[in-house]
């Protein structure tokens, strides 16, 4: 039977490290550690402290430019302080073990060991996760909550779903897409809702209540303004996918000058800057809608096709529309940094390549093996992520550190998919295929 040449074909791993658990952390964590002595950035966590210890001691955080997300996440560790770096270590070693256990679903060990490499292999990852002030909380948020779905824990689910949106904004549209798709998974033959896998909806509306009760704003994040600000200015399309968007148009007479910001009101609060920044973006895409499409452009190929790490380039380069020039400050090119590079192009065109290569062997197998591919496709709930969040790259924008995590989740799907092919194509399947 099917099940029982998936069973002969799993767990015959031809590495020790990747068989167990415990030393395949020890090598994240080595790899992580030679990133962190080697890089020339300081860690970031200490950022989330001063909210941490606000709602540690049970008070209302006194700004909401960032969701309360990460800084939750830091106060087990405040102790650990200024670097809180254990804090890094802890929750990438979480992250690995739930990806860990994530990948033992896979039925052919040259799949799964291929899919336990690319976390190691994925440097950049590693570096953002030592660097970032919020991807190393992404990594273990979105592994424990993929994990919670393939365990059914719906609960788990709903917490890990909501510290994430609380973390990244951008995970909203995943975490409200994901439940949407279980709570009405047996809607059509059942005519009944899941309410448990609803939770959400519910989340959402809470958090935009308190939102707009303690900040006058219903936004996830009041960083959203800026965000669009930045990403509908006449010159996004210069920036990415070669500069750093941040660097590169906010100089002196950036689009934060009073010739883009227009009257703002220096004394506006958060909420009003929000706000104030949001209707700007509007008026800056209508205005110029040559530049608002090539932006669009940029933002679908940043998410879907451009293997190198985006932006491109690190250090700083800042454009002057007044002049229209751009210049070139620290181009911080150092040897770690382009070979780092170097290691993501190629790991990223490789997981280009050969998940184009498993999306058409999926439409093929599906159309060949509808029940077979059903029950042996449990992992495409790896793709929610990225699916849904694509929503928001092409809408608002795309950079590497916002896509790193959510791609590779893809690696484990890719590596079932072919896994699949290669049952498939095994001598004496097809006949017990069609016995089934």
């Amino acid at each position: 039977m099917r099940e029982n040449i998936l069973s002969r074909l799993k767990k015959k791993t031809t590495s020790k490290v990747f068989r167990n658990q415990w030393l395949y952390v020890l090598v994240i964590i080595i790899e992580f550690l030679g990133i962190h002595f080697s890089s020339d950035l300081a860690t970031e966590l200490g950022n989330w402290s001063v909210k941490a210890g606000q709602i540690l001691h049970g008070h209302i955080p006194t700004d909401n430019f960032y969701g309360p997300g990460s800084s939750i996440m830091l106060i087990p560790f405040l102790w650990n302080g200024p670097t809180y770096f254990l804090a890094n270590i802890f929750y990438l070693s979480l992250g690995a073990i739930f990806y860990f256990k994530i990948c033992r679903n896979i039925r052919h060990h040259w799949m799964e060991f291929i899919a336990l490499a690319a976390l190691p292999l994925n440097v950049y990852l590693l570096w953002l996760c030592n660097s970032s002030q919020d991807t190393v909380f992404e990594f273990f948020l979105c592994t424990l909550m993929l994990w919670s779905l393939l365990k059914l824990r719906w609960g788990l689910f709903a917490i890990s779903g909501l510290l994430l949106s609380e973390a990244r904004s951008g995970y909203w549209v995943p975490f409200i897409g994901i439940s949407a798709i279980y709570a009405l998974r047996g809607f059509r033959k059942q005519h009944k809702i899941n309410w448990r896998w609803s939770l959400a909806f519910p989340l959402l509306i809470v958090v935009t209540g308190l939102n707009t009760f303690f900040y006058s704003s219903p936004s996830p994040a009041l960083e959203a303004g800026m965000t669009f600000h930045l990403s509908y200015n006449k010159y996004y399309y210069l920036s990415h996918p070669k500069f750093d968007m941040d660097v590169f148009l906010s100089g002196k007479n950036g689009i934060f000058s009073k010739d883009f910001v227009g009257d703002m009101p220096s004394t506006a609060s958060q909420a009003e800057a929000n706000s104030y920044l949001v209707r700007t973006a509007i008026r800056e895409a209508a205005a110029n809608p040559k530049e608002t499409i090539l932006g669009w452009m940029q933002k679908y190929d940043s998410q879907i096709f451009d293997v190198q790490k985006i932006p491109h380039l690190p250090g700083s380069y800042v454009l002057d529309p007044a002049t229209k020039t751009i210049a070139i400050g620290n181009e911080r090119l150092s040897w770690v940094l382009v070979l780092g590079n170097l290691a993501y192009m190629f790991y990223r065109s490789i997981l280009v390549v050969t998940g184009l290569l498993g999306l058409g062997i999926f439409l093929q197998l599906r159309r060949s093996n509808k029940n077979f591919l059903e029950r042996s496709m449990k992992l495409k709930i790896l793709a929610y992520p990225w699916i849904f969040g694509l929503i928001p790259a092409i809408l608002v924008y795309s950079e590497t550190r916002f896509k790193v995590v959510s791609e590779l989740l893809l690696v484990p799907l890719i590596a079932e998919i072919w896994s699949i092919y290669i049952l498939q194509s095994k001598p004496g399947d097809s006949s017990e295929s069609s016995s089934k």
